[in-house]
């Protein structure tokens, strides 16, 4: 028979380990609410004229290398959208982001913007050899990294549903 300071030994134990598993899911509820936040507060950079004017020059311009965009439109634009990709690859890659939730909210942005930037990216990643001194070359490997793990996650989604 347990007489009362076992019981209540065991009672304080009990409430010790409810009180763990509590904590462990709160703070689980707190990473993911911080996550959404964050790719929220990214995501309302798609939406700013300043982004809209520069994708919208970068989308229709017919230049394919970087320095023929550089000469014809300067690199403000292409850095601008470039950047704000690069931003969440690298947030991706420190596993602050979920890849399901980048891919979710903005596969198709990231599809579009990566295939009409990636021949005046890797030209730049190729000038990079042949830069002068303080001259600046964007290379952009966070934003590679953001398409192709994109690339595996939708592929991962599609062998799911088959």
């Amino acid at each position: 028979m347990l007489d009362i300071p076992s019981i209540t030994g065991i009672v304080a134990a009990v409430g010790v380990l409810v009180g763990v598993v509590l904590a462990v899911l709160e703070l689980r509820n707190i990473t993911k609410t911080r996550q959404m936040e964050l790719i929220m507060s990214i995501y309302s950079l798609f939406g700013t004229r300043q982004y809209m004017d520069a994708w919208e020059k970068l989308r229709t311009s017919e230049t394919k290398d970087y320095d023929g965009y550089v000469k014809k439109h300067g690199l403000k634009d292409l850095m601008q959208v470039a950047s704000l990709f690069e931003g969440l690859g690298f947030l991706l890659h420190k596993k602050f982001l979920d890849i399901d939730l980048v891919r979710e909210l903005m596969n198709e942005s990231t599809k579009m913007a990566w295939e009409k930037m990636e021949p005046m990216i890797e030209d730049a990643g190729k000038r990079l050899s042949q830069r002068e001194l303080g001259e600046y070359v964007p290379v952009y490997q966070w934003f590679a990294y953001l398409y192709n793990e994109m690339q595996k996650s939708e592929q991962r989604l599609q062998q799911t549903q088959q």
